[in-house]
């Protein structure tokens, strides 16, 4: 449907913050990411009077996980000029995509991405950023990926906690469950963007006849996750990361109703939110 109606149409999960519109932290980089940036008029600029130098407006770069659909659009910054963009992540993202220092791997080769482009940073669980000029930045280990014999496949996943003169929102897009741990962070929070790519734990089964459930792709169905939030002090609640099997995309729903009815919401591109 969302073919044929554009306006249901949606492109692949990831955010943009700014202070002043005037730089930008970008976190996760989709496979639609110059779609999604151009859309939005984020893009280097040319300098006044630069004799042809452009400005690039992403100051840095936040990765949960390393799921293809939140982290291949990091192609796009193998050309023009916008070199050594810091790159946050897990370190076991970091290591997986760019290599380990010796061999650069498959990313860090690409295009020289690991060489000129991009700077790859570790960053240790809870471990603060400062950045933007005032954003305190936070990511915190929640379940998604695979563990194999002690060892995520293909990394561990963070969510991401931004702060900004008491402001709080986290940033959960690909999220196993609502564990005791995050929702210790919930109360009083102002703003939560997480999973909804499935409602029901068995959609699959029930739309596609695929015997996969929502729990064992690493994703909490939103019948489950809306009822561990009643009642949860979160001022605002949107869902993103949406399958295409998920109801909530059919806008006279009865889905969509029930999260009309809750006050939750659901992203679309291009959104715009402030806190």
């Amino acid at each position: 449907m969302a073919r044929s109606d554009k306006g249901l149409s949606r492109t692949r999960s990831s955010i943009a913050l700014t202070l002043e519109g005037d730089r930008y932290l970008l976190i996760d980089a989709s496979p639609d990411l110059r779609r999604q940036l151009e859309d939005v008029g984020i893009y280097p600029r040319g300098v006044e009077g630069g004799g042809g130098v452009r400005r690039n407006l992403i100051g840095s770069i936040l990765l949960t996980h390393g799921h293809g659909d939140h982290c291949v659009g990091l192609f796009e910054f193998s050309t023009g000029k916008c070199f050594n963009i810091p790159v946050y992540g897990p370190p076991d993202l970091l290591g997986y995509l760019f290599g380990d220092g010796e061999e650069a791997g498959f990313f860090g080769s690409l295009g020289r991405l690991g060489e000129d482009y991009l700077d790859p940073i570790p960053l240790g669980e809870d471990e603060p950023l400062e950045l933007l000029g005032g954003l305190t930045v936070r990511g915190f280990d929640v379940p998604h990926t695979e563990r194999r014999g002690g060892v995520y496949t293909p990394s561990r996943t963070y969510a991401y906690e931004v702060e900004y003169r008491g402001r709080r929102l986290i940033y959960a897009p690909d999220l196993g469950g609502l564990t005791g741990e995050l929702q210790s962070r919930l109360d009083g929070l102002d703003l939560l963007i997480l999973d909804g790519t499935f409602w029901w734990d068995d959609e699959l089964s029930r739309v596609s006849g695929i015997p996969k459930t929502s729990y064992e792709l690493g994703h909490i169905p939103i019948a489950d996750s809306m009822e561990v939030l009643d009642g949860i002090g979160v001022g605002r609640v949107i869902y993103t990361h949406i399958n295409h099997t998920n109801p909530i995309l059919s806008p006279g729903g009865s889905c969509t109703s029930i999260l009309r009815g809750r006050g939750l919401e659901v992203a679309y591109d291009g959104m715009v939110i402030e806190l």
